[in-house]
């Protein structure tokens, strides 16, 4: 297990959580004592995660029809509240 300062990993959180996602643990240190883990979650592994697209689809449908849901679409409200107008 290979064992990081407090700063390296403040400095380089991204870089260790792709190393822990890769399966390594690491161990974080505050004054050369070992006071956290990182460790890969054991129920979720990043190649074996994938989206049922169809599923969604086939709920929106239920909910709202083809036309989609009610009200102006997001992305007029956002126009509308930067002052795009």
């Amino acid at each position: 297990m290979e064992t990081a300062t407090i700063r390296d990993v403040q400095h380089n959180f991204a870089a260790y959580v792709r190393r822990v996602e890769q399966g390594e643990k690491i161990a974080i240190r505050r004054r050369s004592k070992i006071v956290a883990r990182l460790v890969p979650d054991g129920d979720s592994t990043p190649s074996g995660r994938t989206a049922d697209w169809g599923e969604v689809r086939e709920r929106r449908e239920r909910l709202w029809g083809t036309s989609g849901p009610p009200g102006k679409p997001l992305s007029e409200i956002v126009s509308e509240a930067r002052g795009d107008h």
